[in-house]
């Protein structure tokens, strides 16, 4: 199996020449669930976490559903949302993970913690572990692989497919020898699944954002001492951490 599997991604990297110039579009569908965001928060005590999660859990709106697309080419790709039709319901503010293939680098834009950002850095990609399970995704023979959120104390399981050696997905995640059609954030609080694959031969354009005055450019490493920062107050005050920031 192991032989297998090195073989298996060698033809990864190989094949990734010839998707070399594609451009596309992955449709994803994104779900969140309210009740399994609390059990992230294990610094907070039980009981309390198990009232709010009874709380919502008898919520309707405990569970969220939307839709997001991919767009990519051989030199950038964008993600975001598509805004939904229900009058504002649950809406997001701007969230567009913006990156340049050609020069890795990266101009996402978010909101943290009410104030906007762009974040303008080196490409990162996950630290992930490869598995050896196989399922299918969006028809799509698709393996898994794994890595842990250290900021924010949650796993998160990607499913990859072998036959789409491009290293994109969904959100920030990327780096592995496949397309990534799936996304389990901690147990299931949030998941994203490829519904669609559209690949084209002509050139995709892809639109950068722009840069608003309210939104401030930082590094990543900025984010992450904000986000540092915030979780180490939310712990201190034994409140949840996903209310104000990206989860």
């Amino acid at each position: 199996m192991k032989k297998i599997f090195l073989l298996c991604t060698s033809l990864f990297f190989t094949a990734n020449l010839c998707f070399a110039q594609e451009s596309g579009m992955v449709t994803y569908a994104y779900s969140r669930d309210w009740v399994k965001f609390w059990a992230v928060c294990d610094y907070i005590p039980k009981a309390q976490r198990d009232r709010m999660s009874y709380v919502w859990g008898g919520d309707e709106d405990s569970k969220w559903d939307r839709t997001a697309e991919l767009k990519f080419n051989a030199d950038e790709y964008r993600f975001e949302y598509i805004p939904d039709d229900e009058s504002g319901k649950w809406r997001m503010n701007d969230y567009i993970v913006y990156r340049d293939r050609a020069q890795g680098e990266t101009f996402d834009v978010l909101t943290l913690l009410n104030k906007d950002y762009v974040i303008q850095d080196s490409i990162v990609p996950q630290q992930w572990k490869i598995k050896n399970d196989i399922k299918e995704v969006a028809g799509r023979i698709c393996m898994n692989a794994v890595t842990y959120d250290s900021i924010k104390g949650k796993e998160i399981v990607a499913w990859f497919a072998l036959d789409l050696p491009i290293p994109l997905g969904p959100d920030k995640y990327c780096g592995l020898p496949g397309m990534i059609l799936e996304v389990d954030e901690a147990n299931g609080a949030v998941i994203f699944t490829a519904t669609s694959i559209l690949f084209t031969d002509e050139k995709m354009e892809i639109e950068k954002p722009t840069v608003k005055k309210k939104r401030k450019v930082i590094t990543l490493q900025e984010y992450n001492d904000i986000l540092i920062k915030y979780m180490n107050e939310c712990k201190k005050m034994e409140r949840p951490f996903f209310l104000g920031i990206p989860f």
